[in-house]
């Protein structure tokens, strides 16, 4: 067998295999032979017609069978000689049978990017302390208070910051109703009935607050917002709407005093000490969460950093789709409607096209490293991956599996779990540096 490679760019080699006529011919009687034993010729009993008369009727057959098999056979064993670490094969082309019953064809290769591993132990982390703080505490608690809070009427005065507002609103552009004007905008831009809004800076639309302070129930209102420059919509940015306001009434909100009632209310059995020692509990398992992501982008943002390389043009698009699926996925549970999204489609391919870039390079990063650590998923570690899956999705383990080989995912989540292994360990060889919040952020 004699093989050529090329080299070409973003990680694709090009094999030239040309096999002697000696393994050809052997491979063709051999395929032959099977034909032989379950061919149907007239004349002949199953398995007793000559070679000749099976070539002669089976010919393309013989002829495709064969070369799947050599093409299969031979193309791994060039891979193992050449010495090639492949991704997935491409493409086979330019399949030649010579008169001298010699064999040519060209297979084009992914391969795995090429660098060097930057030094990966001792990677400096900062992160914020682990503890849970007073202040985070009376946060998480004033949350609960929050989410089993009740609401009452407000009468006797006006509107006023902290209060929950209950409106009929209507909004203008340039005289017209702003979906006449703009049929793209949000509907929740462009009116509502009995809607309610909490009066501070950051609800509905920055300075929409400050134009009901001080309303009466049964008043009504208009004014003037200018869009901000940044807003999501590039149609509506700075753009000045109208908007004609109804204060139907006024909802103050009542928190639950922090009694053994309360703490009842929010689960069976708790005083209020140890509804705080559960919250506080809650609040650290999440936090350490949290900080675990915070050290692992870190390292990641480290490792990309400092590692160029080229990548596989066809995994950059597949990767760049799914995380356009995400986004918009995302954009859509936020209320983000279709129109506008495709009309932010360039921003969107650009942002995934980025991120696709910088997690395919992370992957082939931890994968390198991952062999040159010997770190391997273990037939239990790929098990328990899958339990965690089925209690996710409410499945029996037998059906998570099933489903997942039917989807063929099952590569996709020993893959995860390495990713997991090996950022576990990069965590633990990191020179982590505690340090305030508002550092860490800096």
């Amino acid at each position: 067998m004699n093989v050529e490679v090329e080299n070409l760019p973003n990680c694709i080699a090009s094999l030239r295999i040309e096999l002697s006529p000696d393994r050809v011919t052997k491979e063709w009687n051999e395929v032959v032979k099977g034909f032989r034993q379950v061919a149907r010729i007239p004349g002949f009993r199953p398995g007793r017609a000559p070679q000749n008369v099976v070539e002669a009727k089976f010919r393309k057959e013989i002829q495709e069978e064969l070369t799947k098999k050599l093409v299969s056979e031979t193309t791994r064993e060039a891979i193992r000689e050449k010495g090639l670490k492949v991704l997935s094969i491409s493409e086979v082309d330019d399949v030649e049978f010579t008169p001298e019953k010699s064999m040519r064809f060209t297979a084009t290769l992914i391969t795995l990017p090429e660098f060097e591993l930057p030094d990966y132990k001792g990677i400096a982390v900062k992160v914020p302390p682990g503890e849970i703080t007073d202040q985070e505490l009376d946060t998480g608690i004033q949350n609960v208070r929050e989410r089993h809070a009740t609401f009452s009427d407000v009468e006797g005065r006006t509107l006023e910051m902290g209060d929950f507002a209950v409106i009929d609103y209507a909004t203008t552009l340039n005289g017209q109703a702003l979906l006449e004007a703009e049929p793209k905008a949000p509907k929740m831009l462009a009116g509502g009935k009995d809607f309610w809004v909490k009066l501070n800076d950051n609800s509905f639309l920055k300075g929409f607050s400050d134009q009901l302070v001080e309303m009466r129930t049964g008043e009504v209102r208009e004014f003037d917002l200018t869009i901000p420059d940044d807003y999501p919509m590039a149609e509506l940015a700075a753009k000045t709407l109208r908007f004609n306001v109804t204060l139907k009434g006024i909802k103050s909100m009542q928190l639950p005093e922090l009694t053994d009632e309360f703490a009842g209310q929010v689960a069976s059995g708790l005083t209020l000490e140890k509804f705080k020692d559960v919250l506080k509990e809650q609040l650290a398992a999440e936090k350490v969460r949290r900080l675990r992501t915070m050290t692992q982008n870190q390292i990641i943002d480290y490792l990309v950093s400092r590692v160029e390389c080229e990548l596989p043009q066809s995994y950059v698009k597949d990767e760049t789709r799914r995380i356009m699926s995400e986004i918009v996925q995302q954009n859509q549970m936020r209320g983000i409607s279709e129109d506008m999204l495709r009309e932010n489609q360039k921003n969107i391919i650009s942002a995934a096209s980025r991120n696709a870039k910088e997690r395919l390079k992370a992957n082939f990063i931890l994968t390198k490293i991952a062999e040159k650590e010997g770190i391997e998923v273990s037939g239990q570690d790929l098990k328990e991956r899958v339990q965690v899956l089925a209690n996710q999705y409410r499945l029996s383990f037998d059906k998570m599996m099933s489903e997942l080989e039917q989807k063929r995912a099952i590569v996709q989540v020993r893959e995860e779990v390495l990713m997991g292994k090996v950022l576990d360990f990069l965590t633990s060889n990191a020179n982590v540096e505690i340090r305030p919040e508002e550092v860490v952020n800096s």
